[in-house]
């Protein structure tokens, strides 16, 4: 049997991301507040929930500054949950990215310097853990110069009137949980079809029998496009797939049994009306097929940024609608296995 309820309605809602902890309990943070995004009053929320239905009222996840905030990731390794975030003038500019972690379950937050990437804008997505040990992160980097970034701040203009020529894709990989090295950067042209198309990519990251798959949302395409590794650092140029996709985020999820999740909207007609509707695809042969198909909701609307994790034979992740609602949903995939 499925569930889908809603956690919060606001201005805006975007990004809400769900992980489970320890004791059992849900964590959810969402980017909310303001007209739209990016814009100045965009905050972090947190969300507590016991049983998936009942939901804690939001607090902020850092005290306010009156600056904007958006966060890309959050990963839990035990008691310590670590929230990947993106601090800014509202408009993606003299940006600020670090790490918030908690451990105490999401109630406190202390500030963390980010691996690798220093004094730059980038999000991290997707962390995954293998069993022999390793720790892999997806990144996009939009190597901004400060030159750009203050005259675009002059001009009133926002980071979507860059002339960055392309947005950097991989990945950063540990060995140990605390060093990292970064991967080829697999660069992504913020063009498509000969026009100028600002991309966020959100890379999404799973283990195959053998090395890594990344799947990758390119503006303008209709389909996803993956990229492949051996090794986890070492990215092949991504090329389409034959998944659809009406740019809107993907997500990769590792059951316990090795079979991957993808939860997508795959309508090939672009742009937020089209994102719908909302799927649970499982492929149980490294995602060169998919034979297991579950629709999980065909509201006319725009079901956007799905994100979650595997609960046994159950998916649970959450999703916005019309940029306003949060909803959850926790979804019986058993006939998957039957």
């Amino acid at each position: 049997m499925d569930r889908i309820g809603m956690v919060h309605r606001d201005s805006l809602s975007c990004e809400a991301i769900v992980r489970k902890l320890p004791d059992g309990s849900l964590l959810l943070l969402s980017q909310c507040g303001g007209m739209g995004e990016p814009c100045p009053e965009n905050r972090v929320l947190v969300f507590h929930s016991a049983d998936g239905e009942t939901w804690s009222k939001p607090s902020l996840i850092r005290e306010e500054n009156g600056r904007a905030l958006y966060a890309t990731d959050v990963d839990v390794n035990g008691n310590v949950v670590t929230a990947y975030i993106t601090e800014h003038n509202g408009g993606y500019l003299d940006t600020d990215c670090y790490a918030l972690v908690s451990r105490d379950g999401g109630n406190s937050w202390q500030r963390q310097e980010l691996p690798v990437f220093r004094n730059t804008f980038v999000f991290l997505r997707g962390t995954i853990r293998t069993a022999n040990g390793l720790t892999l992160i997806a990144y996009q980097h939009y190597p901004i110069t400060r030159e750009e970034n203050d005259a675009l701040i002059a001009a009133g203009k926002n980071v979507l009137e860059s002339e960055l020529p392309a947005v950097l894709c991989g990945t950063l990989l540990s060995r140990d949980g605390v060093h990292f090295e970064k991967s080829n950067d697999i660069s992504i042209p913020n063009s498509f079809g000969g026009k100028r198309i600002w991309q966020w990519p959100e890379p999404t990251i799973v283990q195959l029998t053998h090395g890594f798959a990344m799947l990758l949302r390119i503006n303008g395409a209709g389909v996803l496009y993956r990229s492949d590794s051996a090794d986890g650092l070492t990215w092949s140029q991504p090329r389409p797939t034959d998944i659809p996709n009406p740019n809107n985020k993907p997500k990769l999820i590792r059951m316990q049994d090795g079979a991957v999740a993808l939860i997508n909207t795959p309508n090939p007609a672009l742009g937020m009306k089209h994102r719908n509707p909302l799927e649970i695809w499982i492929s149980d042969d490294d995602m060169r097929t998919w034979r297991y198909k579950k629709r999980v909701l065909d509201f006319p609307g725009w079901l956007s940024y799905p994100d979650g994790f595997a609960d046994g034979k159950r998916i649970v992740f959450s999703f916005e609608v019309n940029r306003h609602d949060i909803y959850l949903a926790d979804c019986d995939v058993s006939d998957f296995y039957a």
